[in-house]
């Protein structure tokens, strides 16, 4: 059965590799393993340039510090000057005429969003581009809402209570011979911290408070393992000053020095602590906790932002997985491409060194045994580059090499892509599988450690923050920087909006305080039943007798809620195999052409599932139920009413309904999925609203590829919208509100400028020059906020409809967060909304009291959502699609939820 509740997450973006350059690897840079012995004395080459003087001086150090041998140190005054650094559609098919101008008009940007996460980890050039608040948020009462009860909370949020306002000075810092390693090059510049005074090095770009003359200066180290001289080139390229958006970078390095401190492990871009983790011997496992961090400028202050975490550690390496496929290779051909899809997007860890890598592809033509080319144009294997650096025998034979993407290479200099090439054995495996998701057993005993109340919540992450002010390098690094950091959370005020009014066809409801109205739902009529002339259940002719059963409960369900299903016709199979199913759906939509098809199928396996939405979402068009077979032997009435549900909004029906006072208005959701198996095609689907109600809908799927303008695809989705609105209703809408979801923070700019400007371009097609008032609204899921309410026994999660627009939002944004949802464990997440363009001019209150209505509307469950049902419809349809149908449905289907 397709599951009920919305899914909690998504397929993230992948980056990929246009072409793999074999035997690149930073490994070769690492030279054999050699004898320690001492370090040998330093010496300084400087340049002999002279600088004219600088005069002047600036609050920043409170500190003495020695010069490095030859360099003058000069406190500088902030320098003057720039600083471096038509007509009207008649009918349908002028979309197409819209999509070729689209693809005319030049996006501003080279960066192309594939969705949340594609483009992550890659460094942006508008990366603290910053769009400018709408209007309607600059009122008196600037973006806050008025409605609702005030409530009191708590946030995961700790105040910078001081800070020395710096003028810092940037240095790009270049070793030769070159280094990979992060940790290495701190090694290795750390031999003249002496010299250098305090400074804050993230493995390219050094900061001090204290320009030092001459700009450019070479200092000399030697590396431990092997005595290796290193040249450190050091060259001044720009000061920050306080106020700028780099001032917030240094903070959060400055913080992630004080977490090295901690004993804490980098594991991707999060700390974890390995000598707290938890065993979970039965299942293999291993969970680290540790802590996402950082500091951000706020409405009013500076804070720092603590979310506790957990990281998976699977005691089985890369290549333990290779042969667990392996083993199925006799009955599934596609194991190989299993074993990529489990591996690809994810981090492993190495065993030899605690290093972590992102997997971004898997090269099958090498191995152990192949060579790679060192810096000097030898050649030696992997096999042997291990003996002899890491005394490692390398026993798993032939295993296909791993590539993970150089983490800081690209994106800082525009070099040439570095790959390194990691051997399966060697790398141990993180995270969660969709096998282990799958089991419950796994699920239950991990949500043990995982999901954690308010108050043990609250008490770890005071307990962090006790953490980092009492550990003695963590405090002597804040103290030199002059940063007093407080270890009590953020108070401020939110506010509760009421229940929504709810609305059956008969009488009218509430969710009440946990937004739940199933009991209402079950024995109330629905508010619009669609009219079944004839269905049909396909299922093998061995379990007859009990589909026969639960066809009857099935009735049964739906006459409570005065849904009438007539009797369907059962079709027996010889067996449950995807070639039965395909056979016999052909010949029972021939035959009777049914409105609908139920499917029964004995297990579930993702290939009969896919190959039944495939054959009546792209060939047929009928709209389709997949039920397990275990589903149907359980008969549970509770099952049968959601499953009557679903087939009523497949059918055009509508369960309930939520009032939305404003006329003309088409509410739009975007989100984007990858394909399961190409991973250069992605899909953005588009669901949009067709009526006043809102209960009846149109959509769309667009396909692109990487390296495509996505927005040109978005902006023919919102053209299709338009003209199916116009057909509908005669007229086009008066307003548009547009939820995007599926958009990551460096990416924000790029929507801002080609996106939303390439849909008022649409808008122009269909109304003119004048347009239509229309707001834009990015949705984020992925945050670390976290609110508390204090209640009778302690923290407790907010109400649903707890809205929260000052305090921690973003005084350059016009924002705020919605908790939507009622959770019965754990802490409630809430959602980050932010409009990007709004010329509609709602006020802030309606926005937001809006968006709380829209998380009623999703029809698969019969409470609140984490996010407005418009963009939960358009990531499940964006994901059926991705994940089982990887093609674009056929239109005959575009007016009805046949995804849900």
């Amino acid at each position: 059965m397709e599951p009920i509740r919305p899914s909690r997450g998504k397929a993230r973006g992948r980056p990929q590799f246009s072409t793999i350059q074999p035997g690149v690897s930073c490994l070769s840079n690492l030279p054999p393993q050699g004898m320690r012995g001492p370090r040998p004395t330093i010496s300084h080459p400087i340049p002999s340039s002279q600088q004219t003087p600088v005069t002047g001086t600036i609050p920043w150090p409170p500190r003495s510090m020695p010069p490095p041998n030859g360099i003058s140190q000069q406190k500088a005054p902030r320098p003057l000057g720039p600083r471096s650094g038509t007509g009207d559609f008649t009918d349908v098919t002028g979309v197409q005429t819209i999509t070729e101008s689209f693809k005319n008009l030049a996006a501003e940007d080279a960066l192309v969003p594939l969705g949340r996460g594609a483009i992550r980890g890659r460094r942006q050039i508008d990366e603290h581009f910053r769009t400018p608040r709408p209007q309607s948020s600059l009122g008196v009462i600037g973006k806050q809402g008025t409605s609702g009860q005030p409530v009191k909370l708590l946030a995961n949020y700790f105040p910078i209570t001081s800070y020395t306002n710096w003028c810092l000075y940037q240095y790009r810092v270049d070793f030769n011979p070159e280094e990979d390693r992060i940790s290495t090059k701190r090694g290795l510049l750390a031999q003249h911290r002496e010299l250098l005074g305090g400074y804050l090095f993230d493995g390219t770009m050094l900061f001090s408070g204290t320009r030092f003359d001459p700009p450019t200066f070479e200092l000399t180290s030697s590396r431990r393992q092997d005595d290796q001289i290193v040249i450190i080139t050091v060259k001044f390229t720009n000061v920050i000053e306080t106020g700028d958006y780099a001032n917030i970078q240094v903070f959060n390095l400055l913080l992630r020095n004080c977490l090295r401190h901690l004993k804490l492990t980098l594991i991707g871009r999060n700390f974890y602590d390995p000598d707290a983790k938890i065993d979970m011997a039965q299942h293999k496992l291993q969970l680290w906790p540790g802590y996402e961090t950082t500091i951000g400028r706020y409405e009013d202050n500076i804070l720092l932002c603590a979310e506790i975490s957990t990281k998976v550690m699977r005691q089985e390496t890369v290549l333990d997985f290779l042969n667990q496929c392996a083993a199925d290779r006799n009955r599934n051909k596609d194991w190989m491409i299993n074993f990529k899809s489990g591996v690809v997007g994810t981090t492993v860890m190495t065993k030899y060194n605690n290093e972590t890598y992102r997997i971004d592809d898997i090269d099958e033509n090498s191995d152990p045994n192949s060579e790679f080319s060192k810096k000097d144009g030898s050649k030696m294997t992997y096999i042997q580059y291990y003996k002899e650096k890491w005394n490692i025998t390398i026993r798993g034979g032939r295993q296909p090499m791993l590539i993970s993407k150089n983490k800081k290479s690209v994106r800082r200099f525009g070099a040439e892509d570095t790959l390194v090439y990691l051997v399966p054995e060697l790398c141990i495996m993180t995270g969660i599988t969709d096998a282990m998701r799958n089991n419950f057993t796994l699920m239950k005993d991990m949500a043990i450690h995982t999901r954690v109340n308010p108050k043990e919540r609250m008490e770890r992450l005071t307990n962090f923050a006790n953490r980092l002010l009492s550990t003695p390098d963590s405090v002597t690094e804040l103290k030199r920087w002059n940063l007093t950091l407080s270890n009590k959370l953020v108070e401020l005020t939110g506010r509760t909006l009421q229940p929504e009014p709810i609305q059956s066809r008969s009488k009218g409801y509430n969710g009440g305080e946990e937004a739940d109205w199933t009991k209402h739902l079950r024995s109330l009529p629905m508010f619009t039943s669609a009219t079944v002339k004839n269905w049909t259940i396909l299922a093998p002719k061995d379990c007859c007798r009990e589909v026969e059963a639960f066809a009857q409960s099935l009735s049964k369900a739906a006459q409570g809620m005065t849904f009438v299903l007539p009797r369907p016709v059962i079709f027996p199979m010889v067996d449950g195999k995807s070639n039965t199913f395909l056979i016999n759906l052909e010949k029972v939509i021939n035959e009777s052409n049914p409105s609908l098809i139920l499917c029964v199928i004995p297990s579930a396996r993702g290939d009969i599932y896919s190959m039944i939405k495939r054959k009546l979402c792209i060939d047929r068009a009928v709209p389709s139920q997949v039920v397990l077979l275990k589903n149907v032997q359980k008969n549970n009435l509770s099952v049968c009413t959601k499953i009557a549900i679903q087939i009523n909004c497949k059918l055009g029906g509508a369960p309930w309904l939520v009032t939305i006072p404003k006329k003309g208005m088409m509410i739009v959701g975007f989100d984007v999925c990858h394909d399961s198996q190409r991973k250069n095609i992605s899909f953005g689907a588009l669901v949009s609203t067709m009526n006043d109600a809102h209960t009846s809908y149109f959509s769309c799927v667009e396909p692109h590829e990487s390296g495509e303008e996505l927005s040109v695809h978005f902006a023919t989705g919102i053209s299709k919208a338009l003209a199916k609105y116009r057909t509908k209703n005669g007229t086009l809408p008066t307003s548009i509100i547009v939820y995007r979801d599926g958009v990551g923070e460096g990416q924000i700019s790029h929507v801002q400028k080609t996106e939303v400007r390439l849909m008022q371009t649409a808008c122009e097609q269909f109304y003119g020059t004048s347009s239509v008032p229309f707001a834009f609204v990015i949705v984020t899921k992925r945050i670390s906020a976290r609110f508390f309410a204090s209640g009778n026994r302690g923290p407790e999660n907010p109400r649903p409809g707890t809205i929260i627009d000052s305090v921690v939002t973003d005084p350059t944004k016009y924002d705020f967060f919605l908790v939507s949802q009622h959770v019965r464990q754990g802490t409630v997440t809430p959602t980050h909304y932010q409009v990007i363009e709004d010329t509609l001019g709602l006020p802030p209150d309606i926005m937001q009291r809006l968006t709380f209505k829209l998380t009623h509307m999703y029809y698969n469950w019969s409470g609140t959502v984490r996010v407005p049902a418009p963009c939960q419809l358009a990531h499940k349809l964006a994901f059926l699609t991705g994940q089982s149908l990887r093609r674009s449905p056929n239109i005959g289907l575009d007016e009805l939820l046949y995804f849900l």
